[in-house]
């Protein structure tokens, strides 16, 4: 069923009244490759976000959450093949030290195909939407650090 156009035009004008001229709290995101990090600025840039967040270029472990509250939200990369498990298993197992060590207070959101990969987290996961994600099933778990 199509949304008529009268109500869809109220509801966009309803939202357009609700943006913010700048981000309500401070937005940091992080990766290890300069790369990815350019890309994120440029695509904030070509959104008009770019005034409203910082990206730094650094490892997970290296990552210093400040006091909380907050909220983590990332998308790791999933281990589809098996042979990419291994290696991932640092990660969660990092993601996990990290929050439990700094993230008191904060919230983690993570999009996740893989629960043995979640468990190496040692935190504990709720499930809050099921998905796909390029045609990979997958789940947006949440966990309190």
């Amino acid at each position: 069923m199509e949304m008529p156009a009268d109500v869809w035009k109220r509801l966009r004008a309803q939202a357009a009244e609700q943006v913010l001229p700048r981000a309500a709290a401070p937005i940091v995101g992080a990766d290890r490759d300069a790369g990815a990090v350019a890309a994120t600025l440029a695509n904030a840039g070509r959104a008009g976000l770019r005034e409203d967040i910082e990206v730094l270029q650094r490892p997970l472990a290296a990552t210093e959450l400040p006091p909380g509250p907050g909220l983590v939200i990332t998308n790791p990369p999933y281990g589809v093949r098996v042979s990419e498990r291994g290696p991932l298993r640092d990660l969660y197992a990092t993601l996990g030290r990290v929050m439990r060590e700094q993230g008191k207070g904060w919230r983690l959101a993570m999009l996740s195909a893989d629960r043995m990969l979640e468990g190496h987290t040692g935190l504990r996961f709720t499930e809050r939407l099921r998905t796909s994600n390029g045609g990979i099933a997958v789940r947006v778990v949440e966990a309190q650090g």
